[in-house]
């Protein structure tokens, strides 16, 4: 059974610009959190942070919680005027293990679970590039997968992942808009 897409724009009404914009990261993968086996056996929580000071005050939550799936709820992007008119935004999302500090075999095991969870998580997110096709939306295939210096965070493994995701963005002139 396919995951439930409620970021995708609803075909019944008419589509605005701004309304294709955003993917709905956060939905997405805190709902790959909630329902995959792997990340519930290893406890992983989610969590929405703004960018890496967010991911750092999510951290310090660690006392009772081991292990973070993190999506941040700010994006860098640009939009690109040439031939079709496109918005870029890339969204960033954290995981983050915790380990017995000075351990380096607990931080190397960790950091083979993470990677094992960003494989399952790529795995859906190949059937959501489909379904996002569909409504204009693209996915870069190219997404970097980078493992975060142990010096960053004693005692806890740390990565993230980049997503770019393409959006049509309608540059017509529009008189409306303006006042003169």
């Amino acid at each position: 059974m396919l995951p439930f897409h409620p970021h995708i724009p609803d075909d019944s009404k008419p589509v605005q610009n701004n309304d294709t914009f955003n993917w709905d990261a956060t939905s997405f993968f805190e709902g790959l959190t909630k329902r995959n086996k792997f990340a519930q056996s290893k406890k992983f929580t989610f969590c929405k942070v703004s960018g890496l000071d967010g991911f750092e005050e999510a951290l310090t939550k660690m006392m009772t919680k081991t292990a973070f799936v993190c999506v941040s709820d700010i994006s860098q992007g640009f939009t690109d005027i040439n031939n079709t008119p496109h918005t870029r935004r890339v969204k960033t999302v954290f995981l983050a293990m915790r380990h017995a500090i000075d351990n380096m075999e607990a931080r190397q095991s960790c950091m083979d679970m993470m990677r094992e969870l960003f494989r399952q998580f790529m795995s859906v997110l190949i059937l959501e590039q489909t379904k996002l096709q569909e409504h204009s939306i693209y996915i870069d295939p190219r997404i970097s997968f980078q493992e975060i210096d142990r010096y960053f965070f004693s005692g806890c493994a740390c990565a993230y992942f980049q997503i770019g995701v393409d959006t049509y963005t309608d540059l017509q002139f529009n008189q409306a808009e303006w006042t003169d």
